[in-house]
């Protein structure tokens, strides 16, 4: 039986695998994508909605969510039905916790509105007043905020879907239910891939493995001993309560001092995330937390004192998700196989930069050239910069791996 060949093949179905699988097809490259499960039943799916914000995020991440931010708009005016995508504004609110002083926080956040402005993400340090008047249901606890006119919000699996539709339609072919168990090496090279069913896919030039916490597993035969990916996974808690007075949060929200996120979905449901963390079972069932779901709603009241009224909906934890131990993701290309790259430790603030990375991933495929931008989340910065390896981490990040 003759082998099956693919120019480009591409692990995982989520935003990341659908948008560089779409960006490589319209650039003429030949193109397979393949999924475990479905597409989107990753991190990249799920209930409600994932922000799309710039603010708070680590500075090397700044320039990217910019470009990433540009992409969303442009693709949602580009593509027939859009890709979820709304444009609200976001406020990372704060309060002055005991034992700070105002004068110290404010100094902290007028810097960082300064550093995102400079780096394309439009940031204002606002007050109290101004920030009730954007947000009417703000406690009057809350003393100010940072304001980004272009951080959003966006319907994730709707998103990750719609790219992989428009992969296909561009020519790429996508496989779904086809786990990857193994990559063969030879040569210095990755030659194909072994799926779970024990089939072979033959890999003619680039093998991108996307499938976040999957990764490790597939690359780690031929990592060698400095090359670390120091990643793990968690299971985020979203918690949806109703709205009964129809009440209004109008954009993206999120808070300098308690661990959340909050959102209003189309129905008026209002959607709170980056909270207190659950755990699964040996069988993958949902070990919820009466202690972290009662944290989470109280950070969620203080905030907003309307949802004191509000009746509790659900709660989700289904969707496990990938870190990386610095906080950014982690991207490169092991030293023993040329051509091969990788990229996880997304999760957590990965669905709001992944049209940035994607792009970047892509030029990288098209032009064989390692792109600047992508050099600050390189594994080879976990390489020590003393004893037998004195290189410079730029000479390091800049070395062929």
């Amino acid at each position: 039986m003759s082998e099956t060949r693919y120019e480009i093949v591409i692990v995982g179905g989520g935003i990341y695998g659908a948008s560089v699988a779409y960006d490589l097809a319209t650039s003429g490259k030949q193109v397979l994508l393949l999924e475990a499960g479905e597409i989107a039943s990753g991190a990249s799916g799920g209930p409600g909605q994932r922000g799309v914000r710039a603010s708070g995020r680590d500075v090397r991440e700044l320039a990217i969510t910019a470009r990433a931010q540009e992409r969303w708009l442009e693709f949602q005016g580009k593509f027939k039905d859009g890709v979820g995508y709304t444009r609200t504004g976001g406020l990372t609110v704060y309060e002055v916790p005991v034992g700070l002083r105002k004068g110290e926080l404010r100094a902290e956040l007028a810097t960082r509105a300064a550093v995102q402005t400079s780096m394309g993400a439009p940031t204002e340090l606002i007050d109290g007043d101004r920030a009730r008047e954007i947000e009417p249901e703000l406690s009057a606890n809350i003393s100010g905020a940072l304001y980004c006119p272009n951080d959003g919000v966006g319907d994730h699996t709707y998103a990750t879907r719609t790219f992989a539709r428009e992969a296909e339609n561009a020519g790429a072919v996508i496989r779904t239910h086809s786990k990857v168990d193994s990559v063969v090496y030879e040569g210095g090279r990755a030659t194909g891939v072994r799926l779970e069913s024990g089939e072979h896919i033959g890999v003619e030039d680039q093998l991108l493995l996307l499938c976040n916490g999957a990764v490790k597993k597939l690359v780690e035969p031929v990592l060698t001993s400095e090359e670390i990916i120091p990643i793990w996974s968690h299971i985020p808690q979203m918690m949806y309560v109703s709205n009964p007075n129809n009440r209004k949060i109008n954009g993206l929200i999120g808070h300098r001092n308690r661990k959340l996120a909050a959102k209003q979905l189309s129905d008026g449901t209002v959607m709170l995330s980056g909270g207190l963390t659950v755990e699964h079972d040996a069988d993958g069932g949902l070990l919820g937390s009466l202690a972290a779901m009662g944290i989470n709603l109280q950070d969620a009241v203080t905030t907003f004192p309307f949802l004191e009224k509000s009746e509790f909906q659900k709660v989700d934890g289904s969707r496990p998700e990938t870190f990386c131990l610095d906080g950014v993701p982690c991207i490169g290309k092991p030293a023993a196989a040329h051509n091969v790259i990788f990229g996880t430790g997304w999760s957590g603030h990965g669905f709001a930069i992944s049209l940035g990375f994607a792009e970047s991933l892509a030029n990288w495929v098209n032009s064989g050239e390692h792109p600047l931008e992508l050099l600050p989340f390189s594994h080879t910065r976990f390489r020590p910069t003393v004893g037998s390896d004195v290189r410079s981490s730029a000479e390091r990040l800049a070395s062929p791996v």
